[in-house]
């Protein structure tokens, strides 16, 4: 397997011209990393999602286009609830090469990295030195909530061109920064009978966002149950790094002061994680490792939306819907 194949080539090149680790240890260690990226992977890809959903929540609000070199500036706030589906997963005994969980339990419920706190175990044995450590626990978060400013500028042929850059924001201990940019295209200016402002409007999108992410959990130590014996590691914090393409075609209809707002959606996504804490040789070996766990995936999600118009103002609430249901608020002016 891809995982396996990486973790052995790793374990290769940092321990082929180093004497002092026997042939035990590395195969040992071999072993447990196997096994870690095994339970990271499932531990990361809620918050490798939910990162998709934050990042693409409200590129639009309408199909229609601004008006050559007019302007929208927007204040965003994203709430994304946490389902109780993605706050945690189950493992086995049977999943591994060399952990079992403690107290003889032969399977037990987890935490993703948008979970809670948990008190299950894992032990595991290297060069006959045993060790336990304690599964990871998530952001103890069941909403995280993300404002940021977007700015919209209408340009030829009813096109119009979105910015977003946002600094880092810190939510407790975590951090989130995000930038990229979509262009919009209205498509019924090639069908439409006459212009007019209340009619049904088509538009298609493409986006770009790069969001990263910073989640801090409680130290995480995998340490021998030998007094004396140093740990092997300590953990403290994931990062996600997602680079995303969002295509989506986007329905509008108003009536008067309030306009209704639907579009579909198809997300490309590919990640990076890397998890942070003291260095050490087993906490490099899990990031390189780690690279195994670097791929690409498609969300496909639904978007619906209403908008209140008054003078240069409007209220947006857009929901998106799919593996994550992703809340937007967001205030617009228009110059």
């Amino acid at each position: 397997m891809r995982i396996e194949k990486r973790i052995s080539v790793v374990i290769l090149l940092l321990f082929c011209s180093v004497t002092m680790f026997s042939q035990t240890f590395v195969e040992d260690v071999e072993d447990f990393l196997t096994d870690m990226v095994l339970i990271s992977n499932q531990y990361v890809s809620p918050a490798a999602d939910a990162s998709v959903y934050q990042s693409s929540a409200s590129w639009h609000h309408t199909a229609r286009s601004l008006d050559k070199f007019e302007f929208d500036v927007s204040v965003h706030l994203n709430v994304l609830p946490i389902p109780k589906k993605q706050q945690s997963f189950k493992v086995s005994n049977s999943d591994f090469i060399r952990l079992t969980l403690q107290d003889g339990s032969n399977s037990a419920n987890i935490p993703s990295a948008l979970g809670g706190e948990t008190n299950t175990f894992f032990d595991f044995v290297i060069d006959d030195e045993n060790y336990e450590f304690q599964a990871f626990e998530g952001v103890k978060e069941s909403v995280l909530y993300y404002p940021y400013l977007q700015v919209s500028m209408g340009l030829w042929k009813e096109t119009e061109v979105t910015v977003q850059f946002i600094p880092e924001i810190k939510i407790d201990k975590s951090g989130y920064q995000t930038f990229g940019g979509a262009i919009k295209h209205n498509i019924s200016q090639y069908f439409r009978n006459e212009n007019t402002t209340d009619g049904f409007e088509l538009a298609g999108q493409i986006g770009y966002s790069k969001f990263k992410s910073e989640i801090f959990f409680d130290e995480f130590v995998i340490e021998s149950t030998s007094p004396g014996v140093p740990p092997l590691a300590v953990l403290r914090s994931l990062n996600v790094d997602s680079n995303s393409w969002l295509f989506q075609v986007i329905g509008s209809k108003r009536f008067k002061n309030l306009e209704f707002v639907g579009s579909m959606a198809v997300a490309t996504n590919k990640f990076d994680y890397t998890m942070g804490g003291d260095d050490g040789i087993v906490l490099n070996l899990l990031n390189e490792a780690f690279k195994a766990l670097e791929d690409s995936n498609e969300l496909v999600k639904g978007n619906v939306g209403i908008n209140y118009y008054f003078g240069d103002f409007n209220l947006t609430s857009l929901v998106s819907l799919g593996k994550f249901t992703d809340v937007n608020f967001a205030v617009h002016y228009r110059i």
